[in-house]
């Protein structure tokens, strides 16, 4: 009897290695195509210009000065890889979790990955995306089994705003990019508004007038049919503001985001590493 259940443990256990394997390949290659995808966009989307900032608000003009310095140089991507953990609800157990995230500078667009320990030997994996006006967001449980999934049509403003909301990541995006416009609110508030083809999102960015940006927010939407929130990120607080390759950026966010079907998630990010992408081809391109 002993033997018996011995085995039919170990049987399981042979199994559950194999789905994780199997499925980590599979969302290794789902997560390889949106990235191939967004580097060929990167790679043939010229720069726009450098332009002038004095026209932003007075707390954008400030921020964007002391993020950027005088680093004239141009960027074409931003690869980011964190740490940190998110919990479900208001009070739910932290799990811990890491990742990375490709993201644009010529055109709105990213790729961001992240791995969940949700428990001793079972790990979800999600893939959040907008890439070429096209977005999508889903959860797997042993990177095969889906838990949580929403379509292009669903999320595709609150992917954008998605993407707006983490740019104090990439700050010489705002001195360069034709889709990202402020308008004044206040002294130490503006609005963002970000333009990608026929769709636009406003968002609400704080400072605390001394240059740094506080958080960028959103009110949440809903579908009026259900009065459910609309699926995706509509907050994100900034702290930790550290020199990267000449650029000041905050290395810890904490966000928070409404999941596919309506569940409320609360995330804390620690930036490990950040590269921009700074090349001859980048500055060609950008002449």
């Amino acid at each position: 009897m002993l033997a018996e259940l011995i085995f039919g443990i170990l049987v399981w256990v042979v199994i559950i290695i194999i789905i994780t394997l199997v499925g980590s390949n599979l969302f290794a290659i789902m997560v390889g195509e949106q990235i191939r995808y967004l580097r060929l966009i990167i790679f043939y989307t010229p720069l726009p210009a450098t332009a002038s900032i004095a026209s932003n608000p007075e707390p954008v003009r400030g921020y964007v000065s002391w993020a950027l310095g005088e680093n004239p140089k141009p960027v074409d991507c931003a690869h980011v890889r964190y740490t940190g953990r998110m919990r479900y609800g208001h009070t739910g157990r932290w799990m811990e979790m890491n990742g990375e995230a490709l993201f644009s500078l010529a055109a709105p667009g990213f790729v961001w990955h992240a791995k969940i320990a949700y428990a001793p030997g079972i790990g979800i994996e999600a893939l959040d995306y907008y890439v070429h006006h096209e977005a999508g967001m889903t959860f797997s449980l042993f990177s095969l089994l889906p838990l949580d999934t929403a379509n292009s049509d669903e999320i595709r403003s609150s992917s954008l705003f998605r993407y707006l909301a983490f740019t104090p990541l990439f700050p010489m995006i705002y001195r360069s990019s034709g889709f990202i416009g402020w308008e004044t609110v206040d002294e130490l508030t503006a609005k963002a508004i970000i333009r990608d083809v026929d769709r636009s999102v406003k968002a609400v960015a704080r400072f605390n007038g001394q240059g740094r940006i506080e958080s960028i927010g959103t009110y949440p939407k809903t579908y009026p049919e259900i009065a459910r929130p609309v699926p995706g990120l509509f907050a994100n607080r900034f702290s930790g503001y550290a020199d990267v390759a000449g650029y000041r950026i905050p290395m810890q966010i904490a966000s928070e985001q409404i999941l596919p079907h309506g569940e409320y998630v609360c995330a804390e990010y620690s930036i490990t590493d950040v590269v921009y992408n700074i090349s001859d081809t980048v500055k060609g391109r950008a002449a």
